[in-house]
Formats: C-alpha cells, structure tokens, sequence
C-alpha cells in the first residue's frame, strides 16, 4: 500500500511540475508565465515569459509568500535589470 501511494505522490508531482504557472505582473501591465522545468524557490534563477515584449527573460527569485489568490513572487529580471513582483494564480 505504501509503494502505491508513494507512485501516486510521484506521478502527481510530476504532472503538477510539467504545467506552465500563469500570473500577473500589476506594475508592468502584464501577463508572465513560468515554464516547466522551472524550480521557484527563493535564490534560485528561473525563466519566464512576458506576453507584453514577446520575450523570455531570466530572473532570481528574491521572495516568495501566500497571498489572496495566489502566490506573490519578487524576483530580478537579468534582463531588464530591475525588481518584478508578479502575483501568480493558484
């Protein structure tokens, strides 16, 4: 029984991992995405995608908390070289 629920805990995070996470950027104006493949954690670098520019950009996680609806995220764009705060849907 233990064997079962632990194939199933894997696969469920599996699935849960190969999804794009959708949210929301309020001081820019626009809708971010980031990736599967992307582990979101606070220091750690990730990818995302800003439906305004078209682009990918690259950017580290500088915190993360819960907050209503979602999860908000303050990272560093690499790119734009300035601080983004997105608030991603649950």
């Amino acid at each position: 029984m233990k064997e079962i629920f632990f194939c199933a805990t894997l696969i469920l995070l599996k699935s849960i991992s190969a999804m794009a996470w959708s949210g929301y950027d309020y001081d820019n104006k626009t809708e971010v995405d980031i990736g599967p493949g992307n582990l979101v954690r606070e220091g750690l670098m990730i990818q995302f995608y800003d439906n305004k520019d078209d682009n990918y950009h690259t950017a580290k996680v500088l915190f993360m908390q819960s907050a209503a609806g979602g999860t908000e995220i303050q990272l560093h764009d690499l790119d734009t070289n300035k601080d983004r705060t997105f608030i991603m849907y649950d």
